[in-house]
């Protein structure tokens, strides 16, 4: 992730945490108090997530990693990269396409470096 998308993330959790907060403090009932609990849990987890999520290129590998799960592919299951309405599409040999997530770089600059690593 790049370091202007780690801030924007930083900044949206800590928005979403003081609103929890307030929720959670100023509630006149335990149903909106554990609501804020869960807004503030749930904008702690997307910061934590936007800094541990990435894509990761192995001799023969692309693996892309998040909180919730890590994926692998095979580089011999991939023909191409493109971009398409921003976001990194690649080819399956197979048919069909793998949307990489976004990682808040240069959209073609990743499609080339991930192109060069498929014909490599």
């Amino acid at each position: 992730m790049t370091g202007a998308f780690k801030i924007a993330s930083a900044i949206a959790a800590l928005l979403m945490c003081l609103a929890g907060g307030y929720l959670a403090m100023s509630s006149r009932g335990p149903r909106l108090a554990v609501a804020g609990v869960a807004l503030a849990c749930f904008g702690a987890a997307g910061f934590v997530d936007a800094l541990i999520s990435r894509i990761v290129l192995d001799q023969e590998t692309i693996r892309v990693v998040s909180l919730a799960r890590r994926r692998t592919y095979a580089r011999a299951e991939f023909e191409s990269a493109k971009v398409d309405g921003g976001a990194v599409c690649l080819k399956r040999k197979s048919g069909g396409w793998l949307v990489l997530p976004s990682t808040g770089a240069n959209s073609l600059s990743v499609r080339n470096t991930i192109d060069a690593w498929i014909k490599k």
